[in-house]
């Protein structure tokens, strides 16, 4: 991995990550269904089944328990520190290794933004908003609201994770499932997957994108 470079270096990443995806397919077979604290409301027990494909325009259909899905992902951060105490070590239970890719796509769905990060430690740590609002505020020099800091943690922390998610899920597809296309933002200057989640599709160019990508396209409206 240290020699290789590029697209090369992609592709390794990749396959390392499908390793690991590989054993949590492999411990399906277990299926020992759980019933996690605050997930569900009505004490119904929830096998970890979940499917994602892809539909004709390239969008991602997901059902079952999947870590694009951003409700999932709220429901595992509001449960983390009983659920990661129930799976700890049981290397045959589904939950740890959800848990385990949860905590991988959390990484780097939160790696460019420290204020997030530190607020899902304070959460999992048992901290109440009030106290949370006081210890950024002494960090970050910003004061946010209590109700604000509610919001993060139960809609936009989450549906950072569930990109991320999807991000991994759509990189793997088109590196290792079937042979996707890749192309440089004008702009930025990152290659990323030629795929309308990442491109505003363009029919009169040749393949089907614009040349600058949606991030940039959108930072240049706002």
């Amino acid at each position: 991995m240290k020699t290789a470079s590029g697209k090369d270096a992609f592709t390794i990443k990749k396959t390392l990550i499908e390793l690991r995806k590989d054993q949590y397919v492999i411990k399906n077979a277990y299926r020992r269904p759980i019933i996690p604290n605050k997930l569900i409301h009505q004490r119904n027990i929830l096998p970890l089944d979940g499917e994602i494909a892809l539909g004709k325009d390239g969008s991602l259909i997901s059902s079952g328990i999947v870590l694009t899905d951003p409700v999932v992902c709220s429901a595992i951060l509001c449960n983390y520190s009983k659920l990661k105490e129930d799976s700890w070590g049981d290397f045959e239970s589904d939950m740890w290794y959800l848990l385990t890719d949860f905590d991988a796509i959390s990484g780097v769905a939160l790696e460019p933004y420290p204020l997030y990060l530190r607020l899902v430690e304070y959460k999992v740590d048992g901290m109440q908003n009030i106290d949370i609002q006081k210890a950024l505020e002494e960090e970050f020099g910003i004061k946010h609201s209590v109700e604000y800091i509610s919001s993060l943690w139960r809609n936009k922390i989450p549906k950072l994770i569930a990109e991320a998610a999807e991000d991994d899920y759509l990189n793997w597809y088109y590196t290792q499932v079937e042979k996707g296309k890749f192309k440089k933002c004008s702009r930025c200057g990152q290659v990323k997957l030629a795929h309308n989640k990442y491109f505003s599709k363009n029919k009169t160019s040749k393949d089907g994108f614009y040349s600058i990508c949606k991030c940039c396209r959108n930072s240049k409206k706002k």
